[in-house]
């Protein structure tokens, strides 16, 4: 799962949500990843989004699932 949500952030591979929050999130790590494309930046990323994931994981099912085959 990490290194789907590693592309997700860098921009290799795209997702898009039925939830706003998660289509937020994404669209905000990756502007930020790109200012300030360092390894420490990445895994800061990561773990905001894994942290979202869950938090909100009784309501995110599909996506977890669409995002692993992604």
């Amino acid at each position: 799962m990490d290194l789907k949500l590693q592309k997700l952030i860098r921009k290799e591979a795209e997702y898009k949500s039925t939830n706003l929050g998660l289509n937020l999130l994404i669209s905000r790590l990756q502007r930020r990843y790109s200012i300030n494309p360092s390894q420490a930046e990445l895994d800061d990323c990561l773990q905001e989004i894994k942290a979202f994931i869950e938090k909100y994981a009784s309501i995110m099912k599909n996506d977890i699932e669409a995002i692993k085959n992604l």
